[in-house]
Order: structure tokens, then sequence, then C-alpha cells
């Protein structure tokens, strides 16, 4: 299927894998490629040598490195990707400047002008269905419209987005791309603690919470949405950190758990390439 998205970014779908900090992992990020869609990973996971996959890196302004560091870090892949902080036109020169497509995710309209202003090549309007660190208030629907209205760049929608029907309803309604997390932790390709993915099978959304405990101990303070469970233990223990359960993690249902609205949709553990297939069947 064809898109301003699939022809700027060269992808055979309109999708992109969400970054998934402290858990995403490369090979999670190529199997997503493989299956026709925009592969991401966390700023710190490596990344193969320059080739013809479709993958991107995310960056988070509050820790982002040298810009140096940001050109050495996304030279020869096809997306380099921004969240949370305003919209620079210097940090989007530096990633431009390694041959890398720019994107920043946004919570707003105002934000969406900004990055275009600042010479982004695509943003992602995330609604407040999201999981992770939410940037906005607005429902996607909502969100996407006025984005779609306030800017002329290509629009991923992102946010609670966890069946085919969906997908669809957000690809017909205007949207370029659609942005997907919360199903790929149930992925055998990420990193996410067994105990993790099980609660995520377990839960609805109603089991989700947006919360501003997990700020890492005032580093970054914002909201974000988890796992009631896992909030409750954090309380328990006083822990703060913003980083999920990794499954090398010890208590990891007293740690961030994150999880958006469309946890709904986790149902099982299912490799990558089938959880795009099935995302897309709509599509094709």
């Amino acid at each position: 299927m064809r898109t301003r998205f699939t022809e700027l970014v060269g992808c055979r779908l309109p999708f992109q894998l969400a970054v998934l900090g402290g858990v995403g992992t490369l090979v999670l990020a190529n199997a997503v490629a493989k299956a026709g869609g925009l592969g991401m990973v966390p700023r710190r996971v490596g990344v193969p040598e320059p080739g013809s996959a479709a993958l991107g890196k995310g960056f988070l302004i509050p820790f982002l490195p040298a810009l140096e560091k940001v050109v050495e870090d996304v030279r020869g892949l096809r997306v380099a990707e921004f969240f949370w902080g305003e919209p620079q036109a210097v940090i989007v020169a530096a990633a431009h400047s390694a041959g890398a497509l720019v994107s920043w995710q946004v919570g707003s309209t105002e934000e969406a002008r900004a990055a275009a202003d600042a010479g982004c090549d695509f943003v992602v309007a995330q609604g407040v269905e999201a999981g992770g660190h939410v940037r906005g208030s607005q429902p996607l629907d909502e969100l996407v419209a006025a984005v779609l209205d306030a800017v002329s760049v290509p629009v991923v929608a992102a946010g609670g987005i966890g069946n085919a029907e969906r997908v669809a309803q957000l690809i017909a309604g205007g949207a370029d791309a659609v942005r997907i997390g919360t199903r790929f932790l149930a992925c055998p390709e990420c990193d996410a603690h067994p105990a993790y993915v099980q609660a995520l099978i377990a839960a609805t959304s109603d089991d989700t919470v947006l919360t501003d405990h997990f700020d890492g101990d005032g580093q970054w303070p914002a909201f974000v949405r988890v796992l009631r469970s896992s909030l409750e233990g954090a309380i328990s223990v006083g822990n703060r950190s913003t980083s999920p359960p990794s499954a090398a993690a010890e208590a990891p249902m007293t740690m961030a758990c994150y999880a958006g609205l469309s946890v709904d949709h986790v149902s099982e553990v299912m490799p990558a390439l089938e959880v795009v297939h099935e995302l897309t069947s709509l599509l094709i």
C-alpha cells in the first residue's frame, strides 16, 4: 500500500515500530523491517552496517548526546526520530547531514508546526491513549485530524493502536502511517521480562493508568501510562526509575511496565513478523 510515508521512507507498508526504550532490540527492528515496515531501535542499541533495511533510531531530548554523536549514531539509517522537547532546526540539520530522514513525535498541533518549521520530514502525532511517556492530552483521532490540517509533511498516528480494524480506520482517515509499540512487547524478539509480558497478556485497558510517579527521581518529570499493578509495586519499594523491566530485571513488577490502551489486544506471545501481518491485513 502506497502513502506519503511509504514513498518517503521506502517501506512496503505504512507502519512504524515504536522505539521501546529499555526493551527494544535490533532483532525486533529487523523483523518489522523484513515484514515491510520501519523498524526502530533505542539510541543505545547498536545497528548494523548501512544496508537496505528500513531502520531508524530514537532519541530523547532530555538525554540527547552531543550533535556529533547523533550524526555518528544515525549515519546509514533511514530515520532519526526525536521526542520530548521543543523541535530545533540545529538538531534536524545534524541528522540530515548524516543522510537520515528526521521525524519528531509530538503531542499538539503547535509542536507539529514547530517540527515542520524546523525541517522535519514527517511528524508522529501521539494520542493520550499511548503507553510509555505521553506527550499530549488529546485523543488520537482528534489530534491526527488537527495535525493533518496544520502541517504539509506526512503524519504518522500513534497511541492505543492494537488491531487491524483500527489501523485501517486511521489510514482511511488520512494518516500516512501508524506507529505501534505495546503489541510488540509480547514478541519473542523483544527484551521485555517474561513477568511483564504475562502481565500485559492478562491486562485490559482498564488496568492501565497515567501517572507522574516514574520521574527518574526528578530527572524526567512527565506523565506515563503503565500497568496499575506495576505502579503499586513501585510505590511499595520506592522505585521512581523510568526504566522498564528487561529480561534481566530482578523485580520486574516494581518497575515501569509501560502499556497503552491497545493492551486489550495483547493476548499471546507472537513473532513480530506475524504481528505486522495481522495488523496490516486489511490494508492489502
